[in-house]
C-alpha cells in the first residue's frame, strides 16, 4: 500500500498534508520505497497539521483544545440546558456535522437566524451557548484552529497536499494564505474489469477465493478489497473470509486478512462486562437491583474466582429468576449467597463503599476503578491479545471523564456511568493485526492509495452518485450557496467522478463488480459504469452426511425412586413418554418478568386465603354461625394475610377487591352443602405409587357427617372431572390422592370470576353435590382399581426409562422442550 506520487522534490525539511491517516502511513512506505533510509518529511493529516500549527504559533497559549469527545458532550449539555428533553446519538450526530458544515464552509450562525426557520433557530441557539461555554471556560475546538492560524501574524512554511478530492472554503483559504504545492501522482493507464453477481453472497465468496489464491501466488504483492458499505456488510465479509481462510477461531494479529473497519468500544463484550459491573454497583447502593444486570455479572468469566463459583453462580441465577421480579432489593440475596463467598464478599464491600450522592466525574472515575479492583476485573483470567488491548484502550480512554471535569458540576454516579458509556461509545478500537498485504477497507479510506491488485465490491447505484444530502439545520438555498457536499446535483456529480476515477487508479488493473441482489433485496449498478460480464452463480459443494439410525424410545432405568414433582412426572409420562422422560434432565423453566400479579401469583394468594380462612372455621356449623359483620371482617383479614407479602400497589388494592367477591361467592355454596368438618389445610402427604415416591400436599380435606372423607383442590382455571376417567388420566393429581390416603371422594373447587363450582366424584353421592364425573367414571371401588392399575403403569413406565415421543392431544400445549422434540407440530 502506497500513495501515486513523485517525491523526487521532497526533503526533509518538507510538510506534506494528506487527506487521512492511512494516506499519512502510505505516504511514509512510499518514501521508503523511493527514498531508502533518507529522512521522512512531516507527513500530517490535516487535523494534525492545524493542531500543530496551533502548538507552533501558540506554544504558550492558556487555551486548551478540546479532544472531539469533549466537544461533543459539550454540545450535548447545551441542547439539554435549553430545553430539549432528549438527546440520542442521531440527533447529536447530524448537529455536530451541521456545525462542521457552518465552520468548514464559512457559514454565519446569524445567516441561519435571519431564516425564521425554526429548526435553525434552535440549532443556533445551542451553538451560541456551546461556544460561551468555551469562552468561559478558556476552550478551544478543531473548527476553531484554521481562524486563529489565519488571523496570526507569523508566517508557516509553505506545504505540500496530496489526496483531497475538494478542499473546503475554510482550507482554502487558510492554504492561499501560506502558499502550497500539490503532490501530483504519475500518470497512469490502468485497466478495468467488470463482474455482475446474482447475491452479494457469490460476489463475497469469489472475491474472497479470488484474493486466496492472488495471495499464495504472490505473497509479496499488496491486494485490496473495497467495499463502499463497509460498515453495514462487517458480519457477511468477515464470516465469508473466516470460511475461504480458514481463519474462523484465530486472534486478529493471526489472520491472513485485516478488515479496516473498528467498532465502537462500547460494543465489545469486554467493556460490556465493564459497564455492567459499574452499573451493578450503583444499582446495590441504591438496592434496585435489576435482575438482567445481576445475572450477566455473576456470570461473567472476567470477575474474581468465575471458574471456582461457575456451578454455584448458575444456580444463583436460578434462584433469582425464580423471584419473577425485573427490580429486587438486596433482602432477596441474602439467604442464598453462602454458596458463593467471593460473590458474597464483593457484593458486601460494593455495600459498604461510601460515596457522595453528586461528586465531579474525576472522583467518580477513582470509584469506578475501585469498583473494578473490588470485583476482581480480569485477575483470574488470562486475556487473549485482543481482550489485553481492549483493555489497555479503555484504561487510557476513561480518563476522558477528568477532563469532564473542567467544565462540568457535581453529577450522580448513574449519570456518571452514562456519561462513560457514551463517552466510549465513541472511542473507536480496532485490535492490532499482522501485517498482511490483503487489506478490506472502505471507499474513503482507499481513494488516493496505490496497491498491486484491487477488487471494488458493491458498485450499485446506492454508492454512485450519492443521493441528495439535505442537512437538517442549514437551508436547502444555503447549503447550496455554500457549496456544502453533495447539496445539489452538479457537485453530487463531480463528487462521483472523481470518486471513480481514485478508484479506478488503485492498481495496474481493477475489477468492480455488484450483484443482483442483497439479502432478497434487489439491487441495480451504477450508472457510471457499463458492466457486461455476468458471473455464474456460486455451486456450493455440500456433501451428504450419511445418517445413522439411532433408537432414543429407551433409557436406563432410574435408580433413586425417590422424586421431587411426582405428580407431574405421571401427568407427562401419560400425556406423552418422552415429556415425562425429561424429568430426568432437571432443567428448570421460569416465568417472564411481568407487571403486576401473574396468574400463578393469584392462585397462591387465594390458596393462602382459604388456608387461613379454615383454619379459624373448622365446621360448617361455625360458618353458619358467623353474621355477615364478622364474615366479611374474617374474609378481609384473611386475604389481607395472603397478600402481606406483595408490595403495595394499585394491583394489589384489585386482586383484594377480586378475591374477596370470589370468596363470598364460594361460601355461599358451601353453606348449602351437608354438613362437613374441616380436618386439614395444605397437607403434606408421602405417595408410593408402584415404588415412585414423592411428597405432595393436599390442599384440603373434609369429613362428612356419615363418616366420609372427601380431598378438595383449588383451581382457578376451569378444570373438568372427565379427565380423570379414560385411558391416560390427564389429570392425575386427585387419583393419586384417592389411591394413596383412606378417602371416599375427590373434587375440585373452581374459583374464578366466571364460575364458582364443585365438581367431584364420591363413593356416597350425599358427601358431594351433584356429580357430573358419574357419566363418565366408574362406581367409586371400581374406579379406585382403574386408578391404580393406569397409575402404576406410568410409574413403572417411568423407572424403565420409556421415552417414546408419542403425545396425546393436550400434551404439546404447555410443553417446554419443542428444542428437543422432533414432533411436527
Amino acid at each position: 500500500m502506497w500513495i501515486n506520487a513523485d517525491t523526487s522534490k521532497l526533503s526533509q525539511t518538507d510538510t506534506v498534508i494528506l487527506a487521512n491517516n492511512r494516506q499519512v502511513l502510505a505516504f511514509q512506505k512510499t518514501w521508503g520505497l523511493q527514498k531508502g533510509n533518507s529522512a521522512l518529511p512531516k507527513a500530517l493529516s490535516w487535523q494534525q497539521f492545524l493542531q500543530e500549527s496551533w502548538q507552533f504559533l501558540e506554544p504558550n497559549s492558556s487555551q486548551r483544545l478540546l479532544s472531539n469527545n469533549e466537544s461533543r458532550t459539550l454540545i450535548e449539555r447545551s441542547m439539554l440546558k435549553l430545553g430539549q428533553n432528549e438527546v440520542n446519538s442521531r440527533l447529536l450526530d447530524e448537529v455536530i456535522k451541521n456545525n462542521d458544515y457552518c465552520k468548514n464552509h464559512l457559514i454565519e450562525y446569524a445567516q441561519l437566524s435571519q431564516t425564521n426557520i425554526t429548526n435553525c433557530i434552535l440549532f443556533v441557539d445551542w451553538m451560541e451557548d456551546y461556544q460561551q461555554t468555551k469562552k468561559n471556560n478558556n476552550l478551544l475546538d478543531i473548527n476553531d484552529l484554521s481562524a486563529l492560524v489565519i488571523k496570526h501574524p507569523i508566517e508557516i512554511s509553505k506545504p505540500y497536499i496530496y489526496g483531497f478530492k475538494t478542499l473546503t472554503p475554510v482550507q482554502s483559504l487558510l492554504l492561499d494564505k501560506i502558499g502550497y504545492q500539490v503532490l501530483k501522482g504519475e500518470p497512469k493507464n490502468p485497466q478495468n474489469d467488470n463482474q455482475i453477481f446474482q447475491t452479494t453472497e457469490d460476489e463475497i465468496n469469489t472475491v474472497a477465493q479470488w484474493a486466496k489464491d492472488l495471495h499464495a501466488q504472490n505473497p509479496d504483492k499488496y491486494i485490496a478489497i473495497v467495499c463502499p458499505t463497509l460498515n453495514r456488510e462487517h458480519h457477511q465479509i468477515k464470516s465469508i473470509f473466516d470460511q475461504v481462510f480458514s481463519n474462523t477461531l484465530i486472534e486478529t494479529g493471526g489472520k491472513s486478512y485485516n478488515i479496516s473497519l473498528g467498532l465502537p468500544l462500547s460494543d465489545y463484550p469486554l467493556i460490556r462486562h465493564i459497564l455492567n459491573i459499574l452499573t451493578l454497583c450503583q444499582q446495590l447502593q441504591s438496592n434496585h437491583i435489576s435482575t438482567d444486570t445481576f445475572n450477566a455479572v455473576i456470570t461473567s468469566p472476567y470477575i474474581s474466582d468465575a471458574q471456582k463459583e461457575q456451578s454455584a453462580r448458575a444456580l444463583l441465577v436460578n434462584k433469582v429468576l425464580k423471584l419473577e421480579k425485573t427490580h429486587f432489593r438486596f433482602s432477596h440475596l441474602k439467604n442464598i449467597l453462602d454458596a458463593t463467598p467471593q460473590l458474597k464478599n464483593s457484593i458486601q464491600f460494593t455495600l459498604t463503599q461510601v460515596s457522595k450522592t453528586k461528586q465531579p466525574h474525576d472522583q467518580w472515575l477513582s470509584l469506578f476503578d475501585n469498583c473494578l479492583q473490588n470485583w476482581g476485573f480480569a485477575v483470574d483470567r488470562t486475556l487473549s491479545s485482543t481482550e489485553y488491548q481492549l483493555f489497555n484502550k479503555y484504561q487510557s480512554a476513561r480518563l476522558g471523564l477528568n477532563q469532564l471535569s473542567q467544565a462540568s458540576e457535581t453529577i450522580t454516579m448513574l449519570n456518571a456511568i452514562l456519561d462513560l458509556k457514551k463517552w466510549l461509545s465513541q472511542v473507536i478500537f480496532q485490535a492490532q493485526s499482522a501485517k498482511t498485504p490483503i487489506q478490506i477497507l472502505g471507499s474513503l479510506e482507499a481513494e488516493g492509495l496505490v496497491f498491486d491488485y484491487a477488487w471494488v465490491v458493491g458498485m450499485t447505484d446506492e454508492f454512485l452518485p450519492v443521493a441528495l444530502n439535505a442537512p437538517r439545520f442549514i437551508p436547502s438555498d444555503i447549503a447550496q450557496q455554500h457549496q456544502i457536499p453533495h447539496s445539489n446535483f452538479a457537485l453530487i456529480s463531480k463528487d462521483a467522478q472523481d470518486t471513480l476515477n481514485n478508484l479506478t487508479h488503485l492498481a495496474k488493473s481493477v475489477i468492480f463488480s455488484y450483484a443482483k441482489t442483497h439479502f432478497q433485496s434487489e439491487q441495480q449498478p451504477t450508472p457510471l459504469f457499463e458492466f457486461t460480464t455476468h458471473h455464474p452463480p456460486s455451486a456450493h459443494k455440500y456433501q451428504p452426511v450419511v445418517m445413522d439410525n439411532l433408537t432414543d424410545t429407551q433409557s436406563n432405568p432410574i435408580t433413586d425412586t425417590q422424586v421431587n414433582n411426582g405428580v407431574g412426572i405421571l401427568k407427562d409420562q401419560m400425556a406423552c413418554a418422552f415429556k415425562g422422560f425429561t424429568h430426568r434432565l432437571k432443567t428448570h423453566t421460569f416465568n417472564e418478568p411481568h407487571i403486576g400479579l401473574s396468574r400463578m401469583e393469584q392462585g397462591n394468594i387465594i390458596h393462602k386465603a382459604l388456608q387461613y380462612f379454615y383454619q379459624d372455621i373448622h365446621t360448617q356449623k361455625a360458618l353458619l354461625a358467623l353474621d355477615d359483620d364478622k364474615l366479611e371482617g374474617l374474609i378481609q383479614q384473611k386475604i389481607l394475610s395472603a397478600l402481606n407479602y406483595y408490595d403495595e400497589s394499585g394491583f394489589k388494592n384489585i386482586e383484594q377487591i377480586r378475591i374477596t367477591q370470589i370468596l363470598h361467592q364460594f361460601i355461599a355454596i358451601e353453606k348449602t352443602r351437608n354438613p362437613f368438618t374441616v380436618v386439614s389445610t395444605e397437607e403434606e402427604m408421602h405417595a408410593v405409587v408402584s415404588g415412585l415416591q414423592f411428597t405432595t400436599r393436599l390442599d384440603r380435606l373434609d369429613e362428612m357427617d356419615n363418616g366420609d372423607k372427601v380431598i378438595f383442590d383449588y383451581k382457578t382455571g376451569n378444570p373438568t372431572v372427565s379427565h380423570w376417567c379414560g385411558e391416560a388420566i390427564q389429570e392425575p393429581q386427585l387419583p393419586i390422592y384417592a389411591t394413596s390416603k383412606d378417602t371416599q371422594g375427590i373434587a375440585f373447587i373452581q374459583l374464578n370470576a366466571d364460575k364458582i363450582s364443585i365438581k367431584g366424584l364420591s363413593k356416597d353421592e350425599e358427601s358431594l353435590p351433584k356429580q357430573s364425573a358419574r357419566n363418565s367414571c366408574k362406581e367409586w371401588d371400581e374406579q379406585i382399581i382403574i386408578w391404580e392399575k393406569i397409575l402404576n403403569a406410568a410409574s413403572q413406565d417411568f423407572q424403565q426409562g420409556k421415552a417414546q415421543v408419542l403425545p396425546n392431544k393436550i400434551a404439546c400445549q404447555y410443553c417446554e422442550y419443542d428444542a428437543l422434540c422432533r414432533i411436527k407440530k
